[in-house]
């Protein structure tokens, strides 16, 4: 009979057997899932071979302790900080295999890194999905849509209480131009990445906005694996809206990039792409609306111009012709001779003697001689006491002037 080990001895000898399998270093490959920073400074996470369907494929608990984290953290800074240690990354890590007792499970001890693995994969997810992407002509989709001169509505797609959303609000409004912002806060970095931008761009795609920036501040290379994602760059594909991104670094360049409108250095470079439209915009309609009352006096003074040009051939004309018709008119006189004269003289005397009956006829003579003449409020003519009535309000002109009256009482003449 063989013999019989306590729980204990058993994992004892199960770790002897790692250790005799697999040595003090093991080096493993795969994607994060479930990362985990403990209070105690101590980090956790699984690690899996990378799998769409997620839970299918089998997973290894890793664990870094704190000490061993400034190893890890050393190798990491030599290539410039572009990898960082969270859900969703591929890496390719080293440590000591053996048993996690309280969860009856193997685990791995991790104590180094390799941070090429982890940007080679990161270029090479952004190579795959750029070549597929140009295979299928979708690289000048979205650069095809019309940016309009006066971009008011603007959906803004980020992580809301970031510092990218708030130098892209900040940016926005230094332009001084009244812009309708809608925000849409969507998470940027980790594994519900992808799907948290997609649908923010969605839901962007729906508010009928002049253009939707999609920005994130800058951080580690694979903080920024979400925005070489095909769903991503899809997403952005089949919008109706113009998309302006800002994701990252200056020196950082992404696969929405290349799929967008206008891709822009950073978040502020971003805003500033869509402030400066606008404000272009704002200016010249101000310069047109300045230059209105000069253009407005420039047309009048032409006007004048050529109305005094034409008063001035008017009159020329007009005196030539009165010159002839006087010149006719003695003619005709010299050749009708006294006679027409006499004519002429009788047919004074007539027109004289009806101006003087008509001018015996003036009422401004009869005013003058003391009459009056008085109209009620409507300007009708009152001839008797029966055509007003106590109250209304009178005129009455006499020479000199004009009287206005209020009647008290009428009395039949």
């Amino acid at each position: 009979m063989s013999d019989t080990l306590s729980v204990r001895e058993l994992y004892e000898q199960l770790d002897g057997l790692l250790l005799d399998a697999f040595g003090t270093e093991t080096w493993v490959q795969g994607e994060i899932r479930n990362f985990t920073r403990a209070a105690s400074g101590h980090i956790y996470f699984d690690l899996a071979d990378p799998d769409p369907a997620r839970g299918s494929s089998p997973v290894l608990s890793i664990t870094l302790f704190k000490p061993q984290q400034r190893d890890v953290n050393a190798t990491l800074h030599r290539h410039g900080g572009n990898v960082q240690l969270t859900t969703g990354v591929l890496v390719r890590i080293c440590g000591r295999i053996g048993t996690y007792r309280q969860r009856s499970s193997v685990q791995l001890k991790m104590t180094g890194i390799d941070p090429t693995f982890t940007l080679g994969a990161v270029e090479q997810q952004r190579e795959r999905v750029l070549a597929l992407m140009t295979a299928e002509g979708l690289l000048g989709v979205n650069g095809q849509l019309v940016v309009p001169d006066l971009p008011l509505r603007v959906a803004l797609v980020t992580s809301v209480g970031s510092a990218a959303h708030a130098d892209a609000l900040h940016e926005l409004e230094r332009w001084g131009v009244g812009f309708h912002i809608f925000e849409i806060d969507a998470r940027t970095q980790g594994a519900e990445a992808v799907d948290s931008v997609v649908a923010g761009l969605r839901t962007a795609d729906r508010l009928g906005v002049d253009v939707v920036m999609l920005v994130r501040g800058g951080g580690a290379r694979t903080d920024l694996v979400a925005f070489d994602d095909e769903q991503v760059a899809r997403a952005v594909v089949a919008m109706r809206t113009p998309v302006f991104t800002g994701v990252g670094h200056e020196i950082d360049r992404t696969v929405v990039d290349d799929v967008a409108h206008t891709a822009c250095k950073t978040p502020t470079a971003c805003a500033a792409a869509v402030g400066e439209r606008a404000r272009a915009f704002v200016d010249h309609f101000d310069a047109l609306a300045a230059a209105v009352p000069t253009a407005a006096r420039d047309v009048l003074d032409h006007g004048a111009q050529r109305v005094d040009l034409a008063a001035e051939r008017a009159a020329r004309a007009a005196t030539g012709r009165l010159d002839q018709a006087i010149l006719r008119l003695d003619h005709v006189a010299q050749r009708t001779g006294p006679g027409a004269l006499r004519l002429l003289d009788r047919a004074q005397a007539a027109v004289d003697l009806v101006a003087a009956k008509v001018a015996g006829h003036d009422p401004a003579l009869a005013l003058a001689r003391g009459w009056s003449m008085t109209r009620r409020a409507d300007g009708t003519v009152v001839r008797s006491a029966a055509d007003v009535a106590p109250g209304d309000e009178l005129v009455t002109v006499v020479g000199g002037g004009r009287i206005t009256s209020t009647v008290s009482s009428t009395e039949p003449g």
